[in-house]
């Protein structure tokens, strides 16, 4: 999962969280991206705010592992499936 943060987390925030830090294997990553642009198209679903279809392909692309499967599959799934 990756969280976009719009400033520094603090690590009592992390701890309140549970969230351990791991060399290998993150299965939760914490980003503050350079610009506000990535939190264009945001929407609220079940209390939590979730990033434009869009944004999430773009990032899962950019990510190691098994991401470039999860992207294709996003992609299928987008109304505007020439990407």
């Amino acid at each position: 999962m990756t969280v976009l943060v719009r400033g520094p987390v603090s690590p009592g925030l992390l701890d309140d969280l549970g969230v351990l830090r791991e060399t290998r294997g993150a299965n939760v990553w914490l980003v503050a991206p350079d610009d506000d642009a990535v939190f264009w198209g945001v929407r609220t679903q079940a209390g939590m705010v979730c990033a434009h279809p869009l944004q999430v392909y773009l990032d899962l692309k950019a990510h190691p592992e098994r991401s470039l499967e999860a992207a294709e599959e996003l992609r299928r799934a987008l109304p505007w499936r020439k990407i």
